[in-house]
This record gives structure tokens, C-alpha cells and sequence, in this order.
């Protein structure tokens, strides 16, 4: 019987699902592409119906489902808490009884067959359960191209724990250690944002961005804050945190936004001096301290690996959870041989457990055979001319069809020119970064061009940086790093000779957060890129997500409405090609 799992991350931040065969993910796509609403949880309805329509499949179709989240694990390690702190940690395991029945109706017939429109008779698939870590690794490890590799995720918490090392092989996953609640790497990243005025879901990024700009003032002080054990794997003084005395944690509001309530505690205050309030100036302090954070971040996390790499004895990692988003730690990993080899899952925050869980029961469970890595991340929803072209009549804006290689000369030249453009191509992107098909693409070495695309279209903090997309060929011409980067997901410096050709996209402290293109994974993103170089001798270009302050764009009248709104000059979506007037 061939297989078909649906894998869904439910009743938690960034819901979304996933729809593995055989032969591995044939889509996947969050909620908050469709719904549009940045992080939701819940459950993922319109997500799931979507997967199920791209890949042409019927709810009685499933032979699996598969959630990613398992109330039952580490239950001798909740009920251990509970006991330590009675008035507590009943409290808090109160609140979560809600979070917990949610999940378990998520592996409902019932509720599952309500949220599309069918009978519960139609749903004869078998429901599992898979930890939210061990959902993290198999994410990346069934996606790579390694037969034997180090799994380690890393987040804020799931499952009552925050970390999970493992060895990987063949269709295996061997559990070595687990960082339990309340010590959480996530967790000392998520506070110390919020503490300088990041406060809210998914955030972390921006500070990472921003600590280019500060130094390491704060360094004696941080490693009095969070340390790397031997034994247990990771701890955080808890005096200086609080999450661990509330009862509330993560929560989902009836719209579906996701909150967190705040993590630092106030013993932080003698040592860094008043947390800043959101809308309050950024001061030297701030940034300094964002520097520290992040520089602190990237010892442990490089601790980490390195202790993971040493228990296993294997070089090849893979790596998930929302702490291996940290693309400069990434970056250090790789260029200073803390491991050898490295896979990333696309969607390595907690969007990809969806994937994960079903690539478990897949995989692991039923014991199918691989059939070969995941080499990009175009899995989600494309659009064909004629349902564009819809888009564009009822815009009323004056349009033009081109030919294949008449879009890709027109767009390279307007790009080389120094207009900003939009690129709306072939199937979205799965996780949370544009990678060519829903991008904002410019000259990176246009003068001002950073300036100009922060204040003509992304309306964002001056201090984030903008993303180079290079062909693979060229990685090592340019930037001081070789190992490829498909997923953006790794920092490599820029090469001194390059900086001043490609200053859009070099960071302040020389860095690039890289990706590599390959033909056989865009052919058609590759073109344009080749077609730049040829007018400009420059094989890159800035690449940025096609949003205003937005979930990335997914149907062409959100990208038409995103180009006609802001001052973007000109938009290639399909084989269509809009311009405004000089």
C-alpha cells in the first residue's frame, strides 16, 4: 500500500502543515501565508486544505496523520517540576491542559474532518503523536543527504524541553539527551530581546541584525547568565529569568496571534541597567547589549554542537528549531570546522515540525525507504498566466507578456539600471525566507540602495541587513565560505575585493547572509542572476522578502497590491511584466 502523511503543527506559533509520499514532501505551506495573519497558531485549516490540493489528494486519501507535538513526553520530568514547586507548577499545568487538549483533538477524526468540510467516516488515516524535538530532527535529517548524521534541535521549548541531541541513521533516530524546562538556550535569546524592547513573537531576528552595531561590552556578565553543562547539556541561572515562576507561557489569541509573556526577570535591571520600552530610542547600551547577546549566543550554541559531535562521533549535522535560525552562529559553525558538514531544514523554526512529524511516521516509523535530500524549498503554491493575468485585469494597471527570455533580459536590465523589482515565480517558498520566487530583487551595489528600498518599500528598522543571492559557482569568488547555502541560513563574510561592489548587501560587520543558487533547483531565478552578471560582471543580487510589513506574498493580487502600493518600479509575476513611469 503506498503511503500518503499529513503533518500538521497545531495549537502552537507558526501552524502549518505538510504532505509527505514516498518519495518525501510534495507541499507544504503556514497558515499565515493564506490567512495573513504573521506567526498564527491554531489550528491549520486553510493549510492543510491547500497541501491537500496541490498535491491533487482527498482526505480519505491519508494513510497517516501525523501532529507535532506529544503531551505524553517527558512526563516524568513535568510531574518531577510539579513536584519541586507545588503552588506552581500545578498552576502552570493547569494553563497548559488547554494547549494539551487542543492537540489531542487536533488527532481527532472528528475535529479534523469538521476543519475541511468532510464526514469523520472519509478520515481512515491513523493518527500519531511525535515529540515536538524529535519531530525538529527528523525535519532535517529525512530532508538531507547524509545516510549517518548528528541531529541536534534547538528552541525555546516544546514538549517540556528545549533541546534534543541525537545520532541519525538510516531511518533510525537514537536519542541521547534532551535540555529540559525550564534551561532553554530559546529561551535566554527570547528574554534578553525583550529586555532591549523586542517583545514580540519572532523577533529575535532584528536583534541578531542589530548586534553588528554594538560590541561586547557585556560579556562577563552574560556568562554569569547562561552556561553550557556537561552533563545536562545546557543551564540558565535562573535568578535572572522568570518563566519558569509564571503559569502562563505561549498563548494563542481567539484571531491567532501568538504572545509570550515576559521572560527576564528583574535581577537583570542591576545588571544591564532599565529594560527599554519598545517605542523608546535605541542607545548605545541597547546595541552593545544585543552584540553581547549574540556573541554569548554563539559560544554556547558552537558548545553545543561541538559536545554533540564528540558524543556521536559523527561530523555530518543537521540541524532544526528556531535557535538554528541564528545565521551568524551558523556561519562560525561552518567556517571554523565545528562540524564538517551541515543540513538546515528550510523551515527550521516551528513550522517545520509539520514536515518533521510526518517524515517520522514516514520514515522512522514505517520504515520507507529514502529516496534522496531536499535540495530546495519550493514547495508550496503556484499560479498559472491565467490566473494571474485575472489579477492583473482587475488591477486596471498596463501590463505586457513576454517570453521567457525576453522577462528575464527585461527584468536584469531594469535591475541593473537601479530599480527595485518584484519577482512573483513558480511555487512559493517553504519557511520563512524568500528564496527567489516571492522576492524583492535590486542591484546590490547600487549606491543608497539599502536606504532607498527601506524607506520606498519596506518601511523597516534601518539596522537590518538584506540578503545576497549568488550562483553557486560564484559563492567562494565572493564571500569567504564554500559549503552551500540553499536555504539562506549561514553568514559568511564578504571578500574585502567584493565589498564595495556588493555594499547593499554587506553588513556592518562584512558579513552577508548568503543564499546559493543552483540551475537545477531555479533554473529561472539562476537565468536572472547569470543574466545580471553578464550586464554588470556582479553574479549576485540583493534579494529581499516581497512584503510591506506583511507575511510573504501568496496570491498575485497581494503582490500586484504590494507593488502598487508602494514605490517598487516595475514587477515580473509570471510571464508578465509591469513597469511604472520613470
Amino acid at each position: 500500500m503506498s503511503r500518503l502523511v499529513l503533518g500538521i503543527n497545531s495549537a502552537h506559533g507558526d501552524a502549518a502543515a505538510a504532505l509527505i509520499g514516498e518519495n518525501g514532501i510534495l507541499a507544504a505551506i503556514a497558515e499565515e501565508r493564506i490567512n495573513r495573519k504573521k506567526h498564527c497558531g491554531g489550528f491549520p485549516t486553510l493549510a492543510v486544505e491547500e497541501v491537500l490540493r496541490l498535491a491533487g489528494a482527498r482526505p480519505e486519501d491519508l494513510t497517516d496523520i501525523a501532529i507535532a507535538r506529544n503531551p505524553g513526553a517527558n512526563l516524568a520530568a513535568k510531574m518531577s517540576f510539579i513536584a519541586r514547586h507545588p503552588g506552581i507548577g500545578i498552576a502552570k499545568a493547569f494553563s497548559r491542559f488547554k494547549v494539551h487538549r487542543e492537540v489531542r483533538a487536533s488527532a481527532t477524526k472528528e475535529l479534523f474532518a469538521e476543519s475541511l468540510g468532510a464526514r469523520s467516516e472519509q478520515i481512515r488515516a491513523k493518527f500519531h503523536q511525535v515529540e515536538h524535538h524529535l519531530a525538529h530532527v527528523a525535519s532535517s535529517f529525512f530532508c538531507s543527504p547524509f545516510e549517518r548524521a548528528t541531529g541536534l534541535s534547538i528552541d525555546g521549548w516544546g514538549d517540556f524541553a528545549s533541546s534534543m541531541l541525537t545520532t541519525c541513521e538510516g531511518s533510525q533516530i537514537k536519542i541521547h539527551r534532551r535540555v529540559l524546562f525550564p534551561h532553554s538556550l530559546g529561551i535566554y535569546y527570547t528574554a534578553l530581546c525583550q529586555f532591549i524592547g523586542f517583545d514580540r513573537f519572532g523577533e529575535e531576528y532584528k536583534v541578531m541584525g542589530l548586534s553588528a552595531y554594538g560590541v561586547n561590552r557585556f560579556a562577563s556578565e552574560l556568562r554569569e547568565i547562561v552556561r553550557v553543562d556537561p552533563v545536562a547539556g545546557l543551564e540558565l541561572n535562573l535568578r535572572f529569568f522568570r518563566h519558569h515562576t509564571i503559569t502562563t507561557g505561549m498563548d494563542l489569541m481567539e484571531d491567532g496571534e501568538v504572545t509570550i509573556p515576559q521572560l527576564w526577570g528583574e535581577e537583570m535591571i542591576p545588571l544591564f541597567g532599565p529594560a527599554r520600552r519598545r517605542k523608546d530610542p535605541l542607545t548605545d547600551r541597547d546595541r552593545d547589549l544585543a552584540a553581547s547577546m549574540q556573541i554569548r549566543f554563539e559560544e554556547v550554541y558552537l558548545e553545543m554542537v561541538a559536545q554533540a559531535v564528540a558524543k556521536t562521533g559523527i561530523r555530518d549535522v543537521v540541524l532544526a528549531g528556531g535557535s538554528v535560525l541564528n545565521s551568524v552562529g551558523n556561519g562560525r559553525m561552518i567556517t571554523e570546522r565545528v562540524a564538517d558538514h551541515a543540513y538546515f531544514h528550510p523551515a527550521a523554526s516551528d513550522d517545520g515540525t509539520a514536515a518533521g512529524a510526518a517524515l517520522q511516521v514516514m520514515f522512522g516509523e514505517h520504515a520507507v525507504p529514502r529516496k534522496g535530500g531536499l535540495t530546495h524549498a519550493y514547495l508550496g503554491t503556484e499560479w498559472d498566466d491565467v490566473a494571474i493575468e485575472a489579477a492583473l485585469v482587475g488591477s486596471k494597471l498596463p501590463y505586457r507578456k513576454l517570453r521567457r527570455e525576453d522577462l528575464i533580459a527585461v527584468a536584469s536590465g531594469a535591475i541593473a539600471q537601479g530599480k527595485i523589482v518584484g519577482w512573483f515565480q513558480g511555487r512559493e517558498e517553504w519557511g520563512p525566507r524568500a528564496l527567489g520566487n516571492r522576492s524583492i530583487l535590486c542591484h546590490p551595489g547600487w549606491p543608497g540602495m539599502k536606504a532607498m528600498l527601506n524607506a520606498r518599500i519596506k518601511n523597516r528598522e534601518p539596522f537590518r541587513p538584506f540578503a545576497p543571492a549568488v550562483r553557486m559557482e560564484k559563492l567562494s569568488t565572493c564571500f569567504h565560505g564554500s559549503h552551500e547555502v540553499p536555504f539562506m541560513n549561514i553568514v559568511y563574510k564578504v571578500r574585502s575585493e567584493w565589498k564595495e561592489r556588493l555594499a547593499a548587501v554587506t553588513h556592518e560587520d562584512g558579513t552577508g547572509r548568503v543564499q546559493s543558487v543552483r540551475h537545477e533547483d531555479n533554473a529561472l531565478y539562476y537565468d536572472l542572476i547569470s543574466a545580471f552578471e553578464a550586464k554588470t560582471g556582479i553574479p549576485v543580487l540583493l534579494n529581499t522578502s516581497f512584503n510591506e510589513n506583511e507575511p510573504i506574498v501568496h496570491r498575485p493580487e497581494e503582490a500586484v497590491a504590494c507593488y502598487a502600493r508602494t514605490r517598487m518600479d516595475a514587477l515580473g509575476i509570471g510571464s508578465f511584466w509591469l513597469e511604472k513611469a520613470e
